[in-house]
């Protein structure tokens, strides 16, 4: 198998960061995943405007010593409006996780063979 890079997202909320621990323990411990495999980062997408509840926060911060990054996304209330979402624009906290992203990933020429 070729290598494969991957990015975990995952809503913020206890389901969502319930299922990235999930994910994160499996590839920590290579369970089903070729040696290849190499996981980038989570990324939590807001789940509402609201504060997230704490579970949920707590594990985010427990993702955070086992994951290689965390990134956390921002609710936009504009695109529950928008029939294209390109008419909002691209969030900050999007746009930098975006410039990240593309600096990693170009950075690993090993993993990108």
């Amino acid at each position: 198998m070729p290598p494969a890079q991957v990015m975990l997202v995952c809503r913020l909320s206890a389901h969502g960061t319930w299922a990235a621990t999930g994910a994160i323990e499996q590839w920590r411990r290579r369970a089903g995943m070729t040696t290849t495999t190499t996981v980038l980062g989570v990324v939590a997408v807001a789940a509402s405007p609201r504060r997230p509840p704490r579970i949920a926060t707590e594990r985010l911060q427990l993702l955070g010593g086992w994951a290689p990054r965390v990134w956390r996304v921002g609710w936009v209330d504009a695109l529950l409006a928008a029939d294209d979402p390109r008419d909002v624009g691209t969030p900050p906290d999007v746009e930098t996780l975006r410039h990240t992203l593309t600096q990693q990933i170009h950075t690993r020429p090993e993993v990108n063979r």
